[in-house]
């Protein structure tokens, strides 16, 4: 899933921060190097800061730091 394929209900600030989030979430992860499958990685990403974003989230960091987390317990399994 990519951002700009959300619905509407996203104001354009919001998703730019969810932008800001994915994109140095993505970076981190590619640095570390413990990517795998990049579609997998890249998807519970996505999926995690629009999940947190839908509840209210605004902070890049915290919508960041939440979704290198979830991926890392996914890369794990």
């Amino acid at each position: 899933m990519r951002l700009e394929e959300l619905p509407k209900i996203y104001r354009p600030e919001t998703l730019s921060l969810m932008d800001r989030a994915l994109e140095q979430a993505w970076r981190e992860l590619k640095r570390r190097g413990t990517v795998v499958d990049a579609n997998a990685a890249r998807e519970r990403l996505t999926t995690t800061i629009v999940a947190l974003a839908s509840v209210g989230e605004t902070d890049s960091a915290k919508l960041k730091r939440f979704a290198l987390k979830a991926s890392d317990n996914v890369l794990r399994q």
